[in-house]
């Protein structure tokens, strides 16, 4: 990604009196193409384009400035231009997920639109599927960089591939690193820490809330 240039772009949002409104700082430290580097609330995230940060969603991005969507309105960002506008933090995206009676915590959700059935593994570095399951969903998962693994039985080769999106509910995530291992197993995907960084987990007696982090 080649960096058109790096400037500092500070935003600050004057909210209305809203009970659930609060003043909120956004600036934009970095423009690339069709991506910007934004910080809102000490919070700082690279920003693609169609992609939403704590409400504000990019429309575009160049060397000249960017375009964001505020509740719908275009604003144009340029270096040290200040914009007013009533701003409401959007509730965090949320799925509540019941143990069976192994206690383990299953969940439906899909792989670029087709529905796959998750099992959470806090413990697994990425989101892990089968190559049997990539092929039944058509992902051309050779395409990607190939390596090997020992399972309990044998040395299989392994693929590591970008999914274009994983949704769980509400919840979506984009661009998230998998895992695919040749053959039937794991019989169900693995929610790994790829795509479980970008949530909160919360527990409440035995029901987990996955929460999107903003």
């Amino acid at each position: 990604m080649k960096i058109l240039t790096i400037i500092a772009v500070l935003v600050s949002i004057l909210l209305g009196p809203h009970s659930n409104a609060s003043d909120v700082v956004v600036k934009v430290i970095g423009l690339f193409t069709n991506k910007v580097l934004m910080e809102i609330e000490g919070e700082q995230k690279i920003v693609s384009k169609g992609e939403t940060f704590y409400g504000v969603t990019l429309i575009s991005a160049s060397g000249r400035g960017a375009v964001v969507s505020i509740h719908g309105k275009l604003k144009k960002l340029g270096l040290n231009r200040s914009i007013g506008s009533s701003y409401k933090k959007p509730d965090l995206a949320k799925t509540m997920i019941y143990p069976d009676e192994q206690g383990m915590y299953y969940v439906k959700g899909s792989i670029n639109g087709r529905t796959v059935h998750f099992l959470i593994d806090t413990g697994a570095t990425y989101v892990t599927i089968s190559g049997q399951l990539a092929r039944l969903i058509g992902i051309d998962y050779r395409q990607g960089v190939q390596g090997f693994a020992n399972t309990a039985s044998s040395v299989v080769p392994v693929w590591q591939i970008v999914l274009d999106r994983i949704s769980i509910g509400d919840i979506s995530v984009s661009n998230v690193m998998a895992t695919v291992i040749e053959g039937s197993r794991p019989h169900k995907a693995l929610l790994g820490n790829s795509f479980l960084k970008y949530t909160q987990l919360q527990r409440t007696g035995s029901v987990m809330e996955l929460r999107k982090r903003f």
